[in-house]
């Protein structure tokens, strides 16, 4: 079973932001990718727990924070950074 990955309203911001000001603009949108095809099939096992829910994932040179609604089958990454 695969889990639906939804990119929240502020991590939509940060991706653009950090795409904007990068200037390997491919290489942030690979990333951006490859962080939410990871977290398709097994989120827990993707990332790494931080703490209350929240997991994280580096795919260079971004790290994504998501969260897991295992009964919903849902991912949600609320924040993106560049590492």
């Amino acid at each position: 079973m695969s889990y639906e990955v939804l990119l929240s309203m502020d991590a939509v911001e940060d991706v653009l932001r950090i795409t904007m000001a990068s200037s390997s603009k491919s290489e942030i949108v690979n990333a951006s990718t490859q962080i939410q095809e990871a977290l398709r099939s097994d989120p827990a096992a993707a990332g790494e727990h931080l703490s209350e829910g929240l997991y994280f994932i580096d795919r260079e040179p971004l790290r994504g924070f998501f969260m897991i609604d295992v009964d919903e089958m849902l991912v949600e990454i609320v924040n993106v950074k560049q590492v």
